[in-house]
């Protein structure tokens, strides 16, 4: 049995390589935020940054937890925040950017050019909080009611490619998520997307519950993921699933649901084992969304990328 201590010994050997030789491990915060609104949970910040730092974690995904963000001018308070978790031994590699209600698909060209201008700020803010990536959302559908397709991808490109050649120009990556209530929610909306904003550098967020959705709840990701190529993979947000949207406790319908590392349908390590065939050597995230246990699934995802690579470093030995 592959005991932590003898992990870490045989790390120290250099027997065997770091989960991280392959890929840096994370958790989000907002699994912990939206535990808290779904399950009535209470979390507090240095007990989730010491989880992190005691289970080998790389870093943590910024999401607005118990506190709006610091404006992007505010060095003070940035500075502060980025010192508190950087004095776990770990990192914000990424936050997922807020643009306080600012619609990019509005018929208002000026509405428009407000949000880039918003997102462009967040991205200073991760930048001055020293992250490699920053997550962008689209809307939700009702902010688009009455536009065609081709005029949600134009607007959305059009708001999009300002804020994607900032984040290019001071050396981070600008990714996107789709999920089934928001306007990005069909493989070929994806790829209209990524052909209207025109940048190679401008990434997708894998998250395989929506890659999933995406693509009729099959219980394959993976479909999605070779459509649209690992080389467009920004960074993972990390989770299984079963194919099916989110029923929150009250009866809610939510977004795709996310689920622990083995407690799903999806086939974990041929997921992995792609992204590292296709060359992705990025962050991966667990991703909690309304999981009633975040630390557990954060633990579970963990284990399972840990594996993964071990079995990867193994094959590329032989």
């Amino acid at each position: 049995m592959l005991t932590r201590r003898l992990l870490l010994t045989e790390l120290a050997a250099g027997l065997m390589p770091a989960a991280s030789g392959f890929w840096k491990t994370a958790i989000g915060l907002n699994g912990f935020g939206s535990s808290e609104r779904v399950f009535n949970q209470r979390y507090e910040l240095d007990q989730i940054l010491k989880f992190a730092r005691d289970e080998g974690f790389d870093g943590i995904e910024w999401w607005p937890f118990h506190a709006p963000y610091p404006h992007p001018d505010d060095d003070t308070m940035i500075q502060a925040l980025r010192s508190k978790v950087e004095s776990y031994g770990i990192r914000i590699f990424s936050i997922q950017t807020s643009t306080r209600g600012a619609n990019p698909v509005h018929a208002d060209p000026a509405v428009r050019r407000q949000y880039a201008e918003l997102l462009k700020g967040q991205i200073d803010l991760a930048r001055k909080l020293g992250c490699e990536a920053a997550g962008v959302w689209p809307p939700p559908l009702p902010a688009a009611k009455g536009l065609g397709e081709d005029e949600i991808i134009e607007r959305l490109a059009e708001s999009l490619r300002p804020a994607a050649r900032h984040a290019t120009d001071h050396g981070l990556i600008l990714a996107i998520e789709g999920e089934p209530p928001l306007v990005i929610n069909s493989p070929v909306r994806y790829q209209k997307l990524f052909a209207a904003v025109g940048m190679k550098e401008f990434k997708v967020i894998f998250d395989p519950s929506h890659f999933d959705l995406l693509t009729g709840g099959k219980r394959r990701p993976d479909l999605l993921l070779e459509q649209l190529g690992v080389g467009r993979v920004g960074y993972v947000q990390f989770t299984d699933g079963d194919g099916t949207l989110r029923v929150r406790p009250d009866g809610s319908v939510g977004t795709s649901k996310h689920l622990a590392a083995g407690q799903g349908k999806y086939d974990i390590p041929r997921l992995l084992k792609m992204l590292h065939r296709g060359g992705f050597r990025g962050w991966i995230q667990m991703d909690t969304w309304e999981t009633e246990d975040p630390f557990q699934a954060s633990r579970a995802g963990k284990k399972a990328v840990d594996a993964a690579a071990r079995r990867l470093a193994g094959r590329r030995r032989n």
